[in-house]
């Protein structure tokens, strides 16, 4: 059996279970053969484990809770098709009621829901070739950039700039949302969803973006790489994405339609204005956006926002309490202080993980740490520079036996220098909530003391300079490298500074009397 990544396996069960998607639409989300999603979850049948329980595990006990699973089909009554087909176009029916009928009938031997929706869309397809997309209600939510552009004028420099326009429509109402965003980098991309489900109120089970590189990394006729940060997302709103195939506008009639209305009914009628920010452009698109959906539809006698109201937003999703926060990934290793460096600035982790690597995601308001799959530690995002959040919980006072560093050894280090050096390390240790919180800059200090001592700078010399350090509270690893580099050490208060009022007698000095 193909092999999935970790990430993909859980994406894979949340997707099956929690947004109940067929095996082929998680193969087009994942980009994985629909028979490998159908082995892995006759695997997690299989486990006895539930859903719930099995996220909760490490990377490697779910990979060993699943190992070994093997599910071997039997034969099994066949659904009438034709029925099935036929009971579809009755209102409220659906093939999820339709298979729980099946199933009373054969409730010892029958197939599964996957299945069961694979096999009818399959019978329909062979009955309409041509058939029409038909949209369940607050299902499909399609999304494509307008492809025209608008020029965004700088008010200082006169420099212009474009603003794409993003476009996202409901399947089953039609209903449009139209953003200005300033490119379409993952970022915008991503800011633009967030704006757009506020405006629903609410979420759509399906995303059917086009197969731009800020959703798609990888496109391909029937399945396509999903970018992580957009899975992230669907995730964060519990949903699923689902890219349209490249060259087939047929998959996205709607998203066409609502680029064309954002060409005609907005941009056209904005193409003598002139906008200084995106802002003041979004203000403009909402006003004209207000009018649009409001507008009575010859064929239907009522206005898209009508149908909105009545089809789709019933049936949306709820928003989750907080919005989805775009964040970056870096792979940094825990210091001996327990804590990881992210822009100048320390977050703690459990004292358990020094040396470890971890992933730190982080945004404009949130740091999350994992390890192995887990979350080990969630912080406030820090903007002052040198500075640290540093949870309790993640301290041991029995946990020197982890680090090759102790306090009482570097304070012994410290005394062969001198009794100032080790004075000052043990008040950088004192000034931090926790000892091992100024190991960082102790351990910075000695291997600057040491790279000068190596030069031939005595260890009086160097003594000295950790009492002027102390006299004058320079307690930072760049104040200390500073006086080193400068050769400040104690007796430079005793040099008498001039006074700047104080007449110097030079023989390139002319005086006064030069000027008369």
């Amino acid at each position: 059996m193909e092999k999935l990544s970790m990430l993909k396996i859980k994406e894979l069960f949340r997707l099956a279970i929690e947004m109940n998607l067929s095996a082929r639409q998680i193969a087009q989300s994942l980009n994985v053969s629909h028979t490998v999603i159908n082995r892995y979850l006759q695997r997690f049948r299989q486990s006895n484990w539930s859903y719930e329980s099995l996220m909760k595990l490490g990377d490697k006990e779910i990979v060993s809770a699943l190992y070994g699973m093997d599910n071997k089909p039997s034969k099994r009554p066949l659904p009438d098709w034709d029925y099935i087909h036929k009971e579809m176009k009755r209102k409220g029916v659906t093939l999820e009621l339709l298979h729980e009928e099946y199933v009373q009938v054969n409730p010892d031997n029958h197939y599964g829901y996957t299945w069961f929706c694979t096999r009818y869309k399959k019978h329909s397809s062979k009955l309409s070739p041509t058939m029409r997309m038909t949209h369940k209600a607050g299902d499909k939510c399609f999304i494509d950039f307008s492809g025209m552009t608008f020029p965004i004028a700088d008010p200082l420099t006169g420099e212009v700039r474009n603003a794409e326009i993003f476009v996202g429509v409901l399947g089953a109402s039609g209903y449009p949302f139209v953003m200005a965003v300033a490119s379409q980098k993952k970022a915008d991309f991503i800011h633009a969803h967030v704006m757009m489900f506020k405006s629903f109120g609410g979420v759509p089970r399906l995303l059917v973006p086009d197969n731009l590189k800020s959703a798609v990394v990888k496109g391909g006729r029937y399945e396509g790489d999903i970018n992580p940060d957009y899975e992230r997302l669907a995730a964060h709103y519990g949903c699923a994405v689902m890219p349209a195939r490249p060259l087939k506008p047929k998959d996205k009639p709607l998203v066409e339609n609502g680029v064309k209305l954002s060409q005609r009914w907005i941009l056209a009628k904005l193409r003598n204005h002139t906008f200084f920010s995106i802002s003041q452009l979004n203000v403009k698109i909402d006003e004209l956006l207000v009018l649009y959906r409001n507008k009575v539809m010859k064929r239907y006698g009522q206005s898209r926002q009508e149908i909105f109201d009545t089809i789709d937003k019933p049936e949306l999703q709820s928003l989750p309490l907080k919005p989805y926060e775009h964040k970056e990934l870096k792979l940094l290793k825990v210091g001996i202080d327990y804590h990881v460096i992210l822009n100048h600035c320390l977050y703690s982790v459990p004292y358990q993980l020094v040396g470890e690597k971890v992933e730190v995601w982080y945004g404009t308001l949130s740091v999350t740490i994992s390890h192995n799959g887990k979350v080990v530690a969630n912080h406030p995002k820090l903007t002052r520079k040198g500075s640290f959040s540093t949870q309790g919980e993640h301290m041991s006072s029995a946990h020197q036996k982890y680090l090759e560093w102790s306090p009482g050894r570097i304070l012994n280090w410290g005394l062969t220098i001198g009794k100032h050096t080790s004075e000052l390390l043990k008040l950088i240790m004192e000034k931090r909530p926790h000892p091992e919180m100024g190991y960082r800059s102790c351990l910075g200090i000695m291997r600057e003391f040491k790279k000068y001592s190596d030069k031939g700078l005595e260890e009086e010399k160097l003594d000295s300079i950790a009492k002027y350090a102390i006299a004058h509270h320079r307690f930072r690893l760049k104040q200390i490298t500073d006086l080193l580099k400068d050769g400040i050490d104690e007796r430079h208060d005793d040099i008498s500074t001039p006074s700047l009022f104080e007449t110097h007698h030079h023989a390139n000095i002319r005086g006064s009397d030069y000027y008369r």
